[in-house]
């Protein structure tokens, strides 16, 4: 099941890369990472605070030692999102899917050194063709001008993959002190909290009132299916067998959804060698998860 959790939020963090392109357009990056954290914390609100649904956390419940050792990912979540959104206003899509190529990587070396986790020799293949056929993405980018070593919102994305490998190898760590539906709800007022005190200081040298950006239903959406990527990827890395390297990989699904999407909506280029390359994806993984 933590396979089938891991393609899941592979999917939603396709919508919510296909929003965030949207939300990014004739946008700064300060004011949506706010907005869509504002909404992402709103999203727990029942759940904290009525007993509405069937699942509940005190509000209350952590002490300031627990909230203290959510804070290094609050931190790393939203360095890792200012430094992405400002990389996907500039990049097509695909490309910058193409770039959190590495990701698994930088996680399967965190999870070796933190966990000595190891991929079976078929697990390892699927990682390679996987990883193989996200840098060739990155390639065919250079026919539309984009020279990978010399490109800003390249390195700019690069910087956010390794954060947010960091960020998921903490999660592996933070669910063995907490308890999961805790670690996601207080997280995300945290995040929104760390945006604030970004959001002021920004509005103040903006000079103006207002929301600081032009309103789009892509706002709100980030920060939803943001929450629901990590509500159903916590459910795959809170199970003991899960290996956080390969949770990496079955995430970055999310290029897929998101390629399919940005070929109708923003007229990607260069459709033919990126379906190809698409397609050599969609064999990596299914060696990936077959190959146990």
């Amino acid at each position: 099941m933590w396979i089938a959790y891991g393609l899941g939020a592979g999917v939603m963090l396709g919508l919510y890369d296909v929003w965030t392109k949207k939300a990014m357009t004739d946008n700064d990056v300060i004011p949506v990472v706010m907005w869509s954290s504002l909404f992402g914390a709103l999203v727990w609100v029942p759940v904290l605070f009525t007993g509405a649904l069937p699942i509940h956390v005190d509000p209350l419940g952590l002490s300031l030692r627990e909230h203290a050792l959510l804070l290094p990912k609050g931190v790393a979540m939203t360095a890792s999102w200012i430094l992405a959104y400002q990389s996907v206003r500039e990049l097509p899509i695909s490309i910058a899917g193409a770039v959190r190529a590495s990701g698994p990587l930088w996680t399967l070396a965190g999870g070796f050194v933190m966990f000595r986790e190891l991929l079976t020799p078929m697990q390892f293949l699927g990682l390679m063709i996987t990883v193989c056929s996200y840098y060739v993405l990155s390639v065919i980018g250079r026919n539309e001008g984009i020279v990978v070593f010399r490109s800003t919102p390249v390195l700019l994305m690069l910087s956010a993959t390794v954060l947010s490998a960091v960020t998921t190898v903490y999660d592996k760590y933070l669910v063995i002190q907490l308890p999961t539906l805790a670690i996601q709800a207080h997280s995300a007022f945290q995040r929104f909290a760390l945006s604030v005190l970004l959001f002021v200081p920004y509005m103040l040298r903006r000079g103006g009132g207002g929301m600081g950006l032009r309103w789009s239903w892509a706002v709100p959406l980030v920060g939803i299916s943001w929450v629901l990527a990590e509500l159903i990827y916590f459910h795959a890395i809170a199970d003991p067998h899960a290996l956080v390297s390969l949770l990496s990989v079955l995430r970055r699904t999310s290029l897929i959804v998101a390629f399919l999407l940005s070929a109708f909506l923003f007229r990607e280029a260069n459709l033919p060698q990126k379906t190809l390359m698409i397609l050599v994806l969609v064999v990596g993984m299914a060696i990936l998860i077959l190959g146990r």
